[in-house]
């Protein structure tokens, strides 16, 4: 009976419900986790406390990348299974992975990504000159600080020793982000806020914002956003999880891959200004978004015939 009446309550009842789930699982998963990582990695609580603010140490990176996995685990990909459980019954219809695309999309999807990298080289130089008034010092100082500290910690993360690095680095910022925020993201959050706002666009505006904001790197929120509203209206207009989880991790995997080969001097490291003012390659953005409207109209023509059923 709770369960019927759990679905067919209104989207404000079950929001509040997958925050609550998000949050239990997040505790708990991550509890077992740090209590695991005690026994893993042989240490106290007061040695891995103090690990992990030591980026230089191998043992400190390593265990930083264990919680990182963890977090990704307890936060993103098991809520979302639950919520969709509770929610619907059927996870796999409820989050839309039932299905897989057409190859013709995933070419139109992976071809987005690539040529939307100017227009969002331009937002984040756009977005990293976000200046506050000057009663609001504080408060620009604390997201400096914690810009600052996401960037060393992102950069801890990629820096490689080893083919072995690489592919733990793929896994890590590839393929459990993409699965796990597109599960929560786009496969529950933009629903429900599409069943609270009967608006598709608002849907996939809110949970584009809430996706970047949660990444708590301010300087960045703009192209975040822009990215998830593009994942978003993937999943909108072909009906497929797969499309964004695709995207998503052909974005991720190409920084990490691009910044493998900076490190060992194969490509150039101002790979990310292309299309930045002070790249001198402003003229790109248009270029980005005239492309950007052709394959996305491609993705909303072929949307008709998009799907192959996954059992």
């Amino acid at each position: 009976m709770y369960l019927r009446l759990l679905r067919e309550s209104p989207a404000s009842t079950q929001i509040l419900f997958t925050a609550m789930v998000i949050l239990i699982c997040g505790i708990v998963v991550i509890g077992l986790g740090f209590i695991a990582g005690l026994m893993i990695f042989g240490m106290g609580m007061s040695g891995m406390q103090a690990a992990l603010s030591d980026l230089s140490s191998p043992q400190s990176l390593s265990l930083l990348k264990y919680f990182q996995i963890i977090q990704s685990i307890g936060l993103f990909i098991i809520p979302p299974v639950i919520i969709a459980y509770y929610l619907d019954g059927k996870p796999s219809v409820y989050l839309k992975y039932k299905t897989f695309p057409f190859f013709k999309s995933i070419l139109i999807v992976i071809a987005i990504i690539y040529f939307a990298d100017p227009l969002i080289n331009w937002l984040t130089e756009l977005n990293s000159k976000l200046i506050l008034p000057q009663w609001m010092n504080g408060v620009q100082t604390w997201m400096q600080d914690s810009e600052d500290q996401a960037d060393k910690i992102t950069k801890a993360f990629l820096a490689t020793q080893s083919i072995s690095d690489l592919l733990l680095n793929l896994f890590m910022i590839g393929l459990l982000p993409a699965v796990g925020e597109e599960l929560l993201f786009r496969g529950v959050v933009q629903q429900l806020f599409k069943k609270l706002t009967k608006n598709a666009h608002a849907a996939i505006w809110i949970s584009a914002a809430i996706f970047s904001a949660l990444h708590v790197q301010f300087f960045g929120f703009l192209p975040r956003m822009v990215l998830g509203a593009m994942f978003g209206y993937m999943l909108e207009w072909s009906g497929t999880l797969w499309l964004p989880i695709i995207a998503h991790f052909v974005n991720n995997a190409t920084a990490v891959i691009a910044y493998y080969l900076a490190e060992k001097g194969i490509i150039g490291s101002d790979i990310e200004k292309i299309g930045t003012p002070s790249n001198g390659t402003s003229y790109l953005v248009l270029v980005s978004l005239i492309c950007l409207f052709i394959f996305f109209r491609m993705l909303y023509k072929n949307r008709e015939g998009r799907e192959i059923s996954v059992t």
